[in-house]
């Protein structure tokens, strides 16, 4: 069963409005304020915290979450009470992202999460990491 929202998720634990940058595939949270007059090619946007939405939907368990957007990745993911959702795998790009991918590694690390792989396109049409929660799969050991 999926589910749409027509809202972007918020890089806050809580809700707020910002300035979408409209750009086609590539489309992302701008630093303009959202309060700031009308710029052409930007919209504000209201954003909900990805926990909000699980709540609303009555859903705490999540088998697939798939998150690209454009840089805010990370932020994304520290926004999730880790302790009260139950997601067993994920996809999360790493190419836009400021704090780079060591970082986005490390942290999904420390919340219990191994990557399973690298999926990588010559022309960066994919930068992801395939997550899986530990107690899904057995770790294998390194060669």
């Amino acid at each position: 069963k999926a589910h749409a929202v027509s809202a972007c998720l918020s890089t806050e634990p809580y809700p707020n409005k910002v300035m979408f940058e409209q750009n086609f595939n590539i489309g992302k949270i701008s630093n303009l304020q959202a309060s700031q007059q009308q710029v052409r090619g930007y919209a504000e946007v209201q954003c909900l915290p990805l926990y909000s939405i699980l709540l609303a939907l009555n859903r705490t368990s999540v088998d697939y979450f798939s998150l690209d957007v454009e840089g805010m990745d990370l932020q994304v993911l520290q926004t999730i009470p880790w302790n009260k959702i139950d997601i067993k795998t994920l996809s999360v790009e790493f190419y836009h992202d400021d704090e780079g991918k060591g970082t986005l590694r490390k942290f999904m690390e420390e919340k219990g999460y191994t990557v399973y792989t690298e999926v990588t396109h010559p022309n960066n049409y994919a930068n992801d990491f395939i997550f899986y929660r530990n107690d899904i799969i057995p770790k294998i050991p390194k060669a």
